[in-house]
């Protein structure tokens, strides 16, 4: 017994000095994206203001207005990442201070749909919304609304043309599930264990603006909510994902959004 018992605590020793080793790796990486994201800020910005300068000035050529058209766009792009890193920085290191409210769903998603009409569509895609009017659910609103933005973005980006977007909605027990499906090739079944891994981007987005964090972003945000993100079904010409938020009541569950 005492053998064992000394093996017990050699075994538990070397579990918590694995554990103090990863939280301090942990701690450094965030500590590392948090510095290098705020570092970048001020470049870029300083980028794009140099860019939006060049544009206004008159001179060039057709070509070169399009060509500082395309960088001004790319350093959009790149303070999107930026912006997404410091918020993951700021997740993994405990530091992200959430305020909880009563978040109108269904209005949120309306205004998230108006704008994507206001888009320029090459897809010609065709909106199916069966969302109860009023649904409201516990969050904040800045995040519950990147979580759903992310979704719609990716139903937007990973169609085909002609296809179709679908956003529904129920109260199951005490949460809100949101499911929100989009026709497009399919996720592949190797690709599916990995979705939701930063920067990942498998071989259905080679061809698709993005930078592989959204999903992780989403996911994450949600389970700060006391909800969940995961991959319903994606099979032959249709993709689907499932987001779980607290229920704040709803006042009517049968008239559509």
């Amino acid at each position: 017994l005492a053998v064992e018992s000394e093996k017990n605590r050699a075994q538990r020793r070397r579990a918590e000095a694995a554990l103090a080793t990863r939280s301090a790796e942990l701690e450094r990486s965030a500590r590392f994206s948090a510095d290098a994201s705020h570092q970048l800020k001020t470049p870029v910005t300083v980028l794009r203001a140099g860019l939006e300068s060049l544009l206004s000035r008159e001179g060039f050529n057709a070509e070169t207005y399009d060509e500082f058209s395309a960088l001004l766009h790319q350093t959009y792009r790149l303070t999107g990442v930026i912006e997404d890193l410091l918020l993951l920085s700021r997740m993994d290191a405990g530091r992200l201070q959430l305020e909880f409210t009563t978040v109108n769903l269904t209005r949120l998603i309306e205004e998230w749909l108006d704008d994507f009409s206001a888009i320029p569509d090459e897809f010609d895609l065709k909106v199916d919304v069966q969302v109860p009017h009023d649904l409201h659910v516990v969050g904040e609103k800045r995040y519950t609304t990147l979580i759903v933005q992310n979704l719609l973005e990716n139903a937007r980006k990973y169609n085909r043309p002609g296809g179709r977007i679908q956003v529904a909605a129920e109260v199951r027990e005490r949460q809100v599930v949101l499911t929100i499906g989009n026709t497009g090739r399919g996720i592949s079944p190797a690709s599916q264990e990995h979705i939701f891994e930063r920067f990942h981007r498998g071989a259905a987005g080679g061809d698709v603006p993005g930078h592989g964090l959204g999903l992780n972003l989403a996911r994450e945000l949600a389970r700060l909510h006391g909800g969940d993100l995961h991959l319903a079904s994606s099979v032959d010409d249709w993709t689907e994902f499932e987001v779980c938020f607290q229920t704040a009541g709803i006042l009517d569950e049968t008239a559509p959004a």
